[in-house]
């Protein structure tokens, strides 16, 4: 009898242990957080008190993208990738897809797509994540997904880190009704808001107090609550936000208003030129945060595009908010589609033989019709800030933008991105984060703050000159190694450690100053929570929610707004430089004939002679009117020893022709070189050198100086294909030419690159410094170069 009542409580013990269970998963992963009946689509409009900012200091927003640890949504589905894209190369036959990229149609495979990559699992709070969905179909969920209850239109997920202590995310589609297709997927985090202070996560309605008012549940308000709390309480300490990274516009051919980011579409996330946030939602965020906003335009926007989105910008922004308007971003920078687009803009003008000066001048054309457009729109202009884009490094870059087409008087102000960290052979050779910070505060190390400082007084000088603000675009470190592939590849430990590091703290503190101090108004961060990785340690923060004592940065940031939030504003104004606002604006110093273009660096370590560390580029049009950067580019360098010029030269080409006698009908490069820098009129006949390299290797081109056949044939040369184009690497014993070279000697040369796509003759011609067609035969156009010792 004893045994058989033992028996019967241990039963009843073990029942109300699984009842215990059981409720606490109904409670944490299936009970809907708010009671039945409320809203799951909208409520009030939530907004914050009037968080106003008399600091100067801004900051950037991300790229939206599933890696991004600034977590900016509470709909975990909006950095997703697109559906179309296909990540993970699923066989799925005759897909289509809906007006807003949700697939209607499968047939019998699959598709998939991630929505969070390389999460640290500490930013994601803990528990059931609620997938909302509609239509008839299956889901499946991949990566460090664990699945916790399933139902039709509703799941629960959660997320245990992988083997490397990060969270990765994917969602799969197996099935679905081509009639009722599954659709709008919404990944939703657990807990809500309070309605009074949407600046903070809660977990529970009774942690809504009184004062903080009703709890707003994620998986029923988030279509209001639109953004993450912990992405609006770190946006809300500064001044302006610059939403050109979160707007895609980088690489992004976008041309007319009606193929522009949509709310409705299933995602914004993506790869380049197809990710964004709509400009309903960056408009949502400032008006919510009151920020001033900086917009930049797409490059390729029509005249429509423009009017549309400063006539939406006008009416729904809150008009107590500043605008600050750019067109495109970093016209200068190579890497950027931009840069080719306004080039060959404006080599269809007619403005230029030189690509980059065709480019440089079409983009103030155009900018400035931007302007007037938006002008037009608002009926007035004191509403928003007219803004070129400078360059921090090349005052001659800033200022020639400045004066193209008289610039300057149909601007408000001149921005740059002074970053400050650039010594890349030194960071190389550094052992210790010690080294790291000596190298970025040393005066005659590149970028270091000192020089980036310098540079910024400069640029404030030459924009008091015209009458224009200087503003900084983006700022902040710069450690980063771009011929980096891992983290774990040297000098990245060491950049990361610096990066998180007091004294990284200390740096941004005296940058701060500097830049007040100079005369710079309204410094932009760059950038919101990220990750460090190869590409660059940016974020202030590397998630969104890391505290603050972990982000020295961050830290150091906050501390220097508060200082200047807690000084009288009549103190706020920046000081001004010597040279105020002069009346009359004096030319540039015109380069003298004899003055260096470039320089040629030592060559110090034998495997790196070849890699293009400080190129130069290849893009004055020769021969062609017709021109696309990845068919007709390149770009150049020269190293040097005591014995041999390194030449390189990175040639983007489409198409590899090699079918005549004479290499330069060819693909091929050629290279002159005025031993003497006599910089004649005319070909001399004794100094005045004409290499042609081939596949084939090199020969000597026609109206050269003679070289001996036994010193032609000492010249080693290396030319191989790549994937878009071919790199051309030769070995030149400086006695081909005649001379011993030493440090401030001077050499002019030039760089021709040749282009046969079609057999015979070649196509086209492109060089580096020419003025005019006759460039092989007037050394007097070829680029002065002064050998360098460091």
């Amino acid at each position: 009898m004893l045994r058989k009542i033992l028996t019967i409580l241990l039963l009843l013990v073990l029942l109300l242990l699984l009842v215990q269970v059981g409720l606490y998963v109904y409670r944490e992963y299936i009970q809907p957080p708010y009671p039945a009946g409320k809203s799951q689509t909208q409520t009030d409009k939530l907004g914050l008190p009037t968080i106003r900012q008399p600091s100067s200091i801004g900051i950037n927003t991300n790229e939206v993208h599933y890696e991004d640890t600034s977590l900016p949504f509470v709909d975990l589905f909006r950095a997703a990738s697109p559906f179309a894209e296909n990540l993970f190369r699923l066989k799925a036959e005759d897909v289509t897809y809906d007006e807003n990229g949700w697939p209607t149609r499968i047939g019998s495979g699959e598709v998939g797509t991630k929505f969070l990559g390389m999460i640290p699992p500490q930013a994601l709070p803990a528990g059931g994540y609620t997938v909302l969905y509609e239509g008839e179909g299956k889901l499946r969920y991949g990566h460090d997904v664990k699945v916790v209850y399933q139902s039709p239109g509703r799941d629960v997920i959660r997320f245990d880190p992988g083997k490397d202590g990060l969270v990765d995310a994917s969602i799969v589609i197996t099935q679905t009704n081509p009639a009722n297709y599954l659709r709008n997927i919404r990944i939703l985090p657990p807990g809500g808001i309070c309605r009074n202070n949407p600046l903070k996560r809660v977990m529970e309605a009774n942690e809504c107090g009184a004062d903080a008012g009703e709890f707003l549940a994620f998986t029923d308000y988030y279509a209001s609550i639109v953004f993450n709390p912990e992405y609006l309480d770190f946006m809300k300490d500064f001044k302006t936000i610059r939403f050109m990274p979160m707007s895609g516009i980088t690489r992004n051919p976008v041309e007319h208003w009606q193929d522009r980011q949509r709310p409705e579409e299933a995602s914004w996330g993506g790869t380049y030129g197809n990710r964004g946030v709509p400009l309903e939602i960056m408009v949502e965020l400032a008006n919510r945060l009151h920020k001033d906003a900086w917009f930049n335009i797409p490059h390729a926007a029509d005249d429509e595009y423009m009017r549309e989105y400063a006539s939406y910008v006008r009416d729904h922004l809150n008009p107590e908010l500043k605008i600050y308007l750019e067109y495109t971003n970093e016209v200068w920078n190579t890497t950027f589609t931009h840069n080719e687009y306004t080039q060959k803009k404006g080599i269809e003008m007619g403005l230029s033989i030189n690509a980059v000066e065709a480019g440089f001048e079409y983009y103030t054309i155009r900018a400035r019709q931007m302007f007037e457009i938006w002008e037009q729109v608002f009926n007035r202009r004191e509403r928003f800030v007219r803004v070129l884009g400078g360059w921090d490094t090349r005052l001659d870059v800033t200022r020639k933008l400045l004066t193209e087409n008289d610039m300057y008087q149909h601007i408000d102000a001149v921005a740059i991105a002074p970053y400050f960290g650039g010594n890349l052979k030194g960071y190389r050779e550094s052992q210790t984060v010690d080294d790291i910070f000596r190298l970025t505060r040393e005066e005659d190390s590149y970028r270091s703050l000192p020089e980036i400082l310098d540079m910024v007084r400069q640029h404030v000088h030459l924009a008091d000159q015209y009458g224009v603000d200087l503003l900084g675009y983006e700022g902040g470190q710069g450690l980063v190694d771009w011929a980096t592939r891992k983290p774990e590849q040297h000098p990245n430990p060491l950049f990361f450690a610096a990066n998180r590091d007091p004294r990284m703290g200390e740096l941004y503190t005296e940058f701060l100053k500097g830049w007040d101090q100079a005369g710079g108004k309204l410094m932009m961060l760059f950038s919101a929570p990220r990750v460090c990785r190869a590409f660059g340690c940016w974020g202030l923060k590397e998630y969104i929610n890391q505290p603050r004592e972990q982000a020295p940065k961050y830290d150091a940031v906050l501390k220097y707004i508060a200082e200047q939030n807690a000084r009288p504003a009549e103190t706020l104004a920046p000081q001004q430089s010597d040279s105020s606002a002069a009346t009359e604006v004096k030319p540039p110093k015109a380069r003298g004939p004899d003055d260096p273009v470039i320089v040629w660096r030592p060559m110090t370590e034998p495997d790196r002679a070849f890699f293009l560390e400080n190129p130069r580029t290849l893009d004055v049009l020769l021969e062609t009117d017709e021109w696309a950067k990845q068919d007709l580019f390149g770009k150049w360098q020269g190293k040097w020893d005591d014995e041999t010029l390194f030449l390189s030269v990175r040639v983007y080409d489409q198409k590899i022709v090699q079918d005549s006698d004479d290499p330069a009908d060819d693909d091929s490069v050629e290279f002159f070189m005025d031993a003497n820098n006599s910089r004649g009129a005319q070909l001399d006949g004794q100094h005045d050198f004409h290499l042609v390299f081939s596949c084939d290797g090199v020969t000597l081109g026609k109206n050269s100086a003679p070289i001996p056949p036994e010193q032609l044939a000492s010249i080693s040369v290396s030319s191989r294909a790549v994937y878009d184009g071919y790199v051309l690497e030769a070995w030149i014993p400086w006695k081909v030419f005649g001379i011993s070279p030493k440090v401030s000697n001077k050499v002019s040369a030039e760089i021709h690159i040749n282009d046969d796509d079609d057999g015979g003759a070649r196509d086209k011609k492109i060089g580096w410094m020419a003025q005019d067609t006759n460039v092989a035969n007037e050394p007097k156009q070829w680029g002065v170069i002064l050998f360098s010792g460091r």
